[in-house]
């Protein structure tokens, strides 16, 4: 991390109850290839240009694990903090949020559990927000869709504009600390809310969209756990 230069700020949600995955720890601790998921994202987020703090917000249950057996290589990813997560995953970023450094500029959120970031990919995000507020990866949708209600098809919406999102999602602090207080005062950090820009948007404000990385998957179930550990096999990505 550049400690002398940096602006920027992560908050590294990891305080799911991974009911996707099963088995007993959750996914951001499963071991691929021989170490935990989250070490491996926070060392590749340690290594963006700008970045000088991670803050890892883990579920209540795993905080003392955490800064205990777990913090050494933690620590050596570049994890500056760990925070107990909230109900929802909002609330477990505003939980990261408030003890954000005040020398942040901007604070990038950004998935426990996508390991695969490519480093061009996180500059560009951060690079796009200094200039427009905020900004999201996305990628377009190559399937067709359909809204089923029960187990009958009603509708196929237009793909035409739609995107798949994907993080790290990079935002001005200023803007992204306004949005978080709007959203609740107005009805509060609900599940409904799955990602930071929603809460942006909400406010009228811009978020750009920047090109993802269909290699940027999400460690969600074991079939992905199989096909991350894939990916590394076959020289399809690295991590550092």
């Amino acid at each position: 991390m550049d400690g002398k230069t940096g602006d920027v700020s992560v908050v590294v949600p990891a305080a799911g109850e991974s009911l996707r995955m099963g088995g007993d720890a959750r996914k951001p601790f499963l071991a691929v290839m021989g170490e935990p998921i989250v070490v491996r994202t926070c060392r590749r987020l340690a290594e963006t240009p700008g970045v000088f703090e991670i803050i890892l917000v883990v579920h209540p249950d795993d905080l003392d694990s955490v800064q205990g057996e777990g913090w050494d290589a933690l620590r050596a990813a570049g994890v500056e903090l760990a925070v107990a997560g909230g109900r929802s995953r909002a609330e477990s970023v505003w939980n990261g949020i408030q003890v954000v450094s005040a020398r942040a500029r901007i604070i990038a959120v950004h998935d426990a559990v996508r390991p695969f970031f490519p480093p061009d990919l996180a500059r560009a995000v951060i690079g796009v927000a200094r200039k427009r507020g905020g900004a999201i990866p996305v990628t377009p949708l190559t399937d067709t869709i359909k809204r089923v209600e029960g187990d009958v098809v009603v509708e196929t919406p237009r793909r035409l504009g739609l995107m798949r999102v994907q993080t790290p999602q990079a935002f001005q602090s200023d803007l992204l600390i306004e949005a978080y207080e709007y959203a609740i005062r107005t009805g509060g950090l609900s599940e409904a809310l799955t990602d930071d820009a929603q809460l942006v948007e909400r406010l009228g404000r811009e978020v750009a969209a920047v090109f993802g990385d269909e290699l940027n998957i999400k460690i969600t179930s074991p079939r992905d756990l199989r096909l991350a550990e894939a990916l590394l096999k076959e020289g399809l990505t690295t991590w550092i």
